[in-house]
């Protein structure tokens, strides 16, 4: 661009404002905008400049230089491209033998401790600052390949990626050096320590690694390869050309046989940077798990850590069919537990994804995916354990299931057991072997499949533990599959030891063969249900329609016997499949308990009998799942919704709060990222194509809504042209484009207004009957949630109306709420939803009509009497009447408009007062806190959303400290927050109860008044303590409240539903913590 264009530019610009405001700029202005035009001009150049010169010596140095090599250089440089190729093959080799295929390769993220120097700032060239300190890099090869530091550890558990990881690397630096022109470019070295093999009489130092880094580099034998090391490797080690990568430390033959394994490793870790030290220039990278790695050496360390949404990536890459594809995403989001756990490891991921190629449905368990895997394992490498150990898979595996039997039903024994107690117990048990066991264990310990522990000492005997805890599950159930009569009744259902066991003999085993099993666990329930008072006698006679009121009573924890959850949750992942071979009688007596504690329980016990529910009688379950759709909580919503799968039939009422459901996730940006999971929840449905047919029309009203906002503006800007209106450009800029923006950006606030609305035409119809309190309650409660959105979607409203194609994406919303029209067939055709609602839905809105005339009447008489009035006061501005109105009005307008002004302003002020509390708690977050700072944190905001997302990231970092105190405080908030929304529940009934009294009875209305008069001689200061001490629990939680003053209290008891469910995820995760601590310490 020349100087003329830019001047050109800038004189334009002028024009377009000084059209704007109507006049010339001033002078003053003028020279102002002329002054920053230059300056940014200047730093442009400057920027510019910049990158030209280091992309000139960039050029000069891996482009221009090279062709001014002499003839001794030229013939270097062709032979490191040479050694480069064979690099590359040799990795390429090395992933065909193994089956692997760089193209599937998905980047690990990566936890990096103290990493060293990284780049954190790099728009500037020449100026590039950097950073230490823990961090996470979301890909783990390039941090490996871009990192300043010289030398790293890697660390991940068994199956994580390391290797894989370390041969990505290794295979795109060799590409790159085959095709560099440099002498100085790196070339990666990939040596797998596996393979060292050293006599007695060799020390361990650097001149082993040394002499073994070469012997593996030139494993072929080739004369070649020999005579370009003898040449070449002692110049990269001194010039750091060569990037060594050492694979499989804690595999070293020697460490694996080590008795003092804890000398053995420091000495190997010692020789290895020895050798990376001194005149060696060169990067070096280890790769080990954590246990038996080179901790001690002071590296800085990648942790891989488990994969979360790199898993759908890497599904992607395993190029599997579409449809299995589609099965393995959707299924995988809404899997068991230990499923998804397990899926967070590549290997097993791989596994999987390898089963369902070949067939395999998706495992309701992880015991038929051990099943599948260590089968092919112990085929695959039945020759080497012919040739190393003299044993065949058979027997391998016989003796696997023996070991982890062994090691199940000894609780002396522990997960890591010496081999000496597992001799021992072997003997008790009868158990017996061909051969030795020291031969078969070191047998798995080959295969991977167990490993020594490191922690050990001299003259002890050795360790040992299964390589992950999923194995020994495993081998242990294959015992007890063939002996049931080896492990009790009450111990496979009481003993979390044997839960996964129980639960995959109910699965998988007939009827008679679980029977005794199921005998067990209707004693157990009897005996609980003796010892707990209060239980409902009938539970499918309490959710009887005509009997059911919402309980609006204080919450009070319900008092789980100890087991009970854990036996429910058992029995329903159990019989998952095959509910109807579940006894009638043990269906009641869960029923008995999840609805006890549902209906007088907190919101906690709620969630936690909906969970196990699936087990209950059809009716209870009906009732569990219209109580948690009914509730505010979206926590507890969220598992009605997985719930309702279990359903034979889906009546219309819990239809409807599916489809809401969906709407709410589209309102909340969440459907595309949960979009398989919530796929694989609809795909169990009765009728599931229905609900399906929703879910794709929500997830394409986003786009669609965009494209037809591009096609209105530049409709608008068609039409002004036709009309030759000469600003008609800037118009659509400045004028239709922010109206245009603001309605797309509110689409996702419209479920909102739609719901209000809803809601106050059901207490407009209701306003006579005994629900009237109920729609009242729910609808102050709820606008009071989302006043923001109910407006910003009345809005939205608003703009459509005047460019009418835009109604198409608030008709598509009004159709999945509906369920009527989402087909694809359809979707053209939605503009005309409300004539083809009404014409399909006509005989139903007349009888609704009827059923309702008088209290439509009524209502529709008022606003008609309220509409004459206006147009009357209109027409005759000169009567008696319109003046008393119209001054009424003034007045009421004059104070209002002053007050909401007053209102938002100190709401703003709160809010930026907030905003700014954040920001610095951003900049000094702590690493962990306890319950006492995190209650400090919360009262200090107004504004609830800011007190959330502090509890959301608390929750994310695991910032809170488990402890007894931090759970109880934990407990005793929701306690005190879910009491004060029930309490305004219960207000809200009360108030609507008095209305009724006051329109039957005036002189009921003096006497109340004359009452509130007397208890206006309570301070509001009072009142307000007692409400606060009303909604406070223990005196524990007391004894916490008493530092905060009057008004810290009232914040914390008024958080409102969204604060409450954070509140108790959060607990749950604290429970979560402590208890896995408790077992970790055991």
């Amino acid at each position: 661009m020349k100087a003329e264009d830019l001047l050109k530019l800038v004189e334009a610009f002028k024009k377009i404002i000084e059209e704007i405001i109507k006049k010339p700029l001033p002078p003053w202005l003028s020279s102002l905008f002329n002054y920053i035009l230059l300056l940014i001009f200047c730093l442009l150049a400057i920027w510019g400049g910049l990158i030209v010169i280091s992309q000139i010596i960039k050029i000069w140095t891996e482009q221009i230089r090279p062709l001014y090599y002499n003839q001794e250089q030229k013939k270097r440089l062709l032979k490191r491209q040479r050694f480069a190729d064979y690099i590359e093959h040799e990795i390429r080799q090395l992933n065909s033998r193994e089956e692997w295929k760089d193209y599937r390769f998905t980047e690990l993220e990566a936890e990096v401790e103290a990493e060293g120097k990284q780049v954190k700032f790099f728009i500037l060239p020449f100026f590039q600052s950097t950073k230490r300190g823990l961090r996470r890099e979301q890909s783990l090869s390039k941090a490996l390949e871009l990192s300043s530091e010289r030398l790293i550890l890697v660390e991940g558990e068994p199956g994580s990626g390391k290797s894989v990881a370390l041969r990505h690397v290794a295979e795109k630096l060799a590409q790159r050096s085959m095709k560099d022109k440099s002498i100085k470019s790196v070339i990666p070295l990939y040596i797998n320590l596996k393979k060292l093999e050293r006599s007695s009489k060799v020390k361990i130092n650097r001149e082993l690694i040394e002499y073994f880094v070469k012997q593996e580099l030139n494993r072929v034998n080739d004369r070649d390869i020999e005579q370009f090391l003898d040449e070449e490797f002692q110049k990269g080690v001194q010039e750091g050309t060569w990037l060594f990568l050492f694979d499989s430390f804690d595999e070293l033959p020697e460490v694996l046989s080590s008795v003092e394994a804890d000398t053995t490793i420091r000495n190997y870790a010692e020789a290895i940077d020895d050798f990376l030290s001194g005149f060696n220039k060169c990067r070096g990278i280890i790769a080990s798990r954590q246990f038996r790695g080179p901790k001690h050496l002071g590296w800085p360390r990648f942790r891989i850590l488990p994969l979360e949404s790199r898993r759908w990536e890497l599904i992607r890459k395993a190029e599997l069919e579409p449809r299995i594809e589609k099965e393995l995403n959707g299924r995988l989001r809404i899997a068991p537990q230990e499923i998804q756990d397990m899926t967070k490891n590549p290997m097993f991921l791989g596994i999987l994804c390898e089963d369902m190629r070949d067939g395999s449905p998706f495992p309701e368990n992880t015991h038929s995916v051990f099943e599948n895997y260590l089968e092919k394992r112990l085929t695959r490498d039945a020759d080497r354990l012919q040739r190393r150990f003299k044993l065949t898979p058979a027997e391998v595996r016989t003796a696997a299931e023996k070991v982890a039997f062994c090691m199940s039903i000894d609780p002396n024994l522990g997960l890591s057991p010496a081999r000496e107690g597992i001799r021992g117990a072997m003997g008790r048990l009868g158990f017996k072997l061909r051969g030795n066991l020291e031969q078969y264990l070191n047998a798995l310990e080959y295969l991977k499949l167990a490993r020594s522990e490191a922690q050990i000492v001299a003259g002890d005997s050795q360790f040992f533990t299964f390589a992950h805890r999923r194995f020994q599950e495993y081998f242990a159930t294959c015992v007890v599959l063939s002996d049931l009569n080896r492990i009790s009744p009450r111990q496979l259902l009481t003993d979390g030891r044997w839960r996964e066991t129980a639960v995959v003999i109910f699965q998988t085993q007939p009827p008679e063969v679980f029977a005794p099993i199921l005998a067990e666990a209707r004693y157990l329930l009897d005996e609980i249900a003796g010892n707990i008072s209060g239980l409902i006698d009938d539970p499918v006679g309490y959710v009887n329609p005509e009997t059911t009121n919402k309980n609006l009573s204080a919450p009070k924890p319900f008092a789980w016997p100890d087991g009970l959850l854990p036996l429910l949750g058992l029995l329903q992942d159990g019989f998952i499949s095959r509910i109807k071979e579940l006894p009638d009688d043990i269906q009641m007596q869960a029923g008995r308990f999840l609805l006890t504690a549902s209906s007088e329980g907190t919101l906690a016990d709620q969630k936690w009998s909906l969970e196990v529910a699936g087990i209950t009688p059809q009716p209870v379950l009906l009732w569990l799942l219209r109580h948690g759709f009914a509730s505010e909580s979206q926590w507890l919503k969220e598992v009605a919704y997985r719930q309702s799968a279990r359903l034979s039939q889906i009546p219309d009422d819990i239809a409807a709060d599916i489809r809401q459901a969906l709407v709410i996730l589209f309102a909340r940006n969440r459907l595309n990222k949960e979009f398989f999971a919530t796929h694989a929840h609809l795909s169990r449905l009765d009728q599931a194509s229905r609900y399906i047919n929703i879910l794709r029309l929500l997830k394409w009203i986003s786009p669609i809504d965009i494209i037809l906002h591009i096609v209105v503006f530049f409709g608008v800007i068609g039409a002004l042209m036709l009309a030759r209106s000469e600003l008609s450009v800037l118009f659509a800029l400045f004028a239709v484009a922010p109206l245009l923006f603001m309605s797309h950006l509110t689409l996702r606030k419209f479920p909102y207004f739609v719901y209000a609305i809803n809601l106050l035409f059901l207490y407009s119809t209701n306003l006579f009957s005994s629900s009237s309190a109920v729609f009242q309650a729910s609808y102050t409660s709820y606008l009071r949630s989302h006043r923001k959105s109910f407006f910003l979607g009345g809005f939205s409203i608003y703009i459509r109306l005047i460019f009418f194609p835009l109604l198409w994406s608030i008709f598509a919303i009004l159709a999945a709420n509906t369920g009527q029209f989402t087909h694809p067939f359809w979707w053209a055709f939605l503009l005309l939803f409300p004539v083809l609602y009404f014409i399909i839905k006509f005989r139903e809105l007349i009888k609704y009509v009827i059923s309702k005339f008088k209290v439509i009447a009524f209502v529709t008489f008022l606003y008609l009497l309220i509409f004459v009035i206006v147009f009357w006061c209109i027409y005759n501005p000169d009567s008696v009447i319109s003046k008393i109105l119209f001054f009424s009005y003034s007045i009421i307008v004059v104070c209002f408009i002053p007050l909401t002004v007053i209102g938002n302003f100190i709401s703003f002020i709160s809010y930026i007062q907030d905003w700014i509390k954040w920001q610095k708690w951003l900049k000094i977050r702590p690493s962990s806190i306890t319950a006492q700072e995190l209650l400090n944190l919360i009262t200090q905001y107004h504004h609830a959303r800011f007190s959330k997302r502090l509890i959301i990231i608390i929750r994310e970092r695991n910032s809170l400290l488990a402890t007894e105190d931090s759970e109880q405080l934990l407990k005793e908030l929701a306690l005190a927050l879910e009491s004060s929304i029930i309490s305004n529940e219960r207000q809200f009934k009360m108030q609507q109860r008095k209305w009724r009294k006051y329109l039957k009875n005036p002189f009921y209305a003096i006497k109340d008044i004359s009452r509130r008069l007397n208890l206006v001689r309570k301070s509001s200061q009072t009142l307000t303590r007692e409400r606060v001490n009303n909604y406070s629990g223990s005196e524990f939680f007391n004894t916490w409240l008493g530092q905060y003053t009057l008004k810290d209290k009232s914040r914390l008891v008024n958080l409102g539903s969204e604060f409450l469910d954070e509140i108790y995820i959060l607990l749950e995760q604290i429970r979560a913590r402590r208890q896995n601590s408790s077992v970790q310490n055991d």
